[in-house]
């Protein structure tokens, strides 16, 4: 038997021993004593915490001054397209209207909100950007912990800068899938970013014995940007068997609940939408890994 892990977002200076750890003692917990031997089952972790962290704390390889989104870039620089179509995602999925974004910028420089419309009329400036984070931090506090900055920093770097996909999905295939020629009895447990390179990454096998489960948490799966760089055709990956989404409705990172038709595309996916993980952080994987509708399909798979 097999389990695979690929993490997301928020693991720079951890390690694929401490993933690990975490990830199977909630499984552990929640399937309880003795309802599986561990040591008949190959775990494989992947790591890329602190390679995504580095690329996007140096986005371009300049400093913070001249970083797409550094702490210190200018305001009024112009943002990337592909960066501030996923902020636009984000603000649109939580219905924070334009007004509200002009009113956050005008409240931290100090300025009249008509003053920032003129300065807003050049272009998709920064400053927006980061005034739809603190929108939502001060509105939405289930996000938790800056999730919404931490998320939009790290997934933007990997979904915009260049070579950065590419280098973090050509090291977790090396790291979890290489050299694997059947993934019979394999389960693929994806969180947070990592879902979206676990699909990229099944999505393009072509294997005879399939792999009985593919599980998603805390998926940004459902959000356009993330579809529009993924590209279609957004079906079950042909690799997996059955294929469980499961979310918090609180869930920050998970901005549609359910992979549906209508937020994702035609792959049979069974969701698990309602999961409660507390209001602390609701993005947690080791409170999704507790759940029995989530911790009960992997165990089966595995027997």
């Amino acid at each position: 038997m097999r389990l695979i892990y690929i993490h997301g977002i928020n693991n720079e200076g951890k390690n694929a021993k401490v993933i690990e750890e975490a990830w199977s003692g909630a499984l552990k917990a929640a399937w309880g004593a003795g309802a599986v031997d561990w040591s008949k089952i190959e775990v494989r972790t992947a790591y890329y915490g602190d390679t995504l962290a580095t690329a996007t704390d140096s986005w371009d390889g300049n400093s913070d001054a001249v970083s797409p989104m550094g702490p210190a870039s200018p305001d009024e620089d112009i943002a990337p397209d592909e960066l501030f179509a996923l902020y636009k995602d984000v603000q649109k999925r939580f219905e924070i209207s334009d007004d509200k974004v002009l009113e956050e910028i005008a409240l931290t420089e100090g300025v009249n909100r008509d003053v920032v419309v003129t300065t807003m009329a050049k272009g998709p400036h920064k400053k927006w950007l980061k005034a739809i984070v603190r929108v939502i931090e001060k509105n939405f506090p289930g996000a938790g912990q800056k999730l919404a900055n931490k998320f939009l920093k790290q997934a933007g770097a990997y979904l915009a800068k260049p070579g950065l996909f590419d280098e973090i999905n050509t090291m977790v295939k090396g790291q979890v899938f290489d050299p694997f020629k059947d993934l019979s009895r394999t389960v693929v447990v994806t969180h947070s970013l990592g879902t979206i390179v676990g699909y990229v990454l099944l999505r393009k096998m072509r294997l005879e014995e399939k792999l009985p489960l593919f599980v998603t948490l805390g998926s940004p799966l459902g959000i356009g940007t993330v579809q529009k760089r993924i590209q279609g055709p957004f079906l079950k990956p042909t690799v997996a068997t059955h294929w469980l989404n499961g979310s918090d409705p609180e869930d920050f990172v998970a901005l549609r609940s359910e992979l549906t038709a209508a937020t994702f595309g035609s792959a049979e996916i069974e969701n698990v939408s309602k999961l409660d993980n507390g209001y602390e952080n609701a993005h947690s994987i080791t409170q999704y890994l507790s759940h029995q509708e989530i911790a009960g399909p992997i165990l089966k798979a595995l027997k």
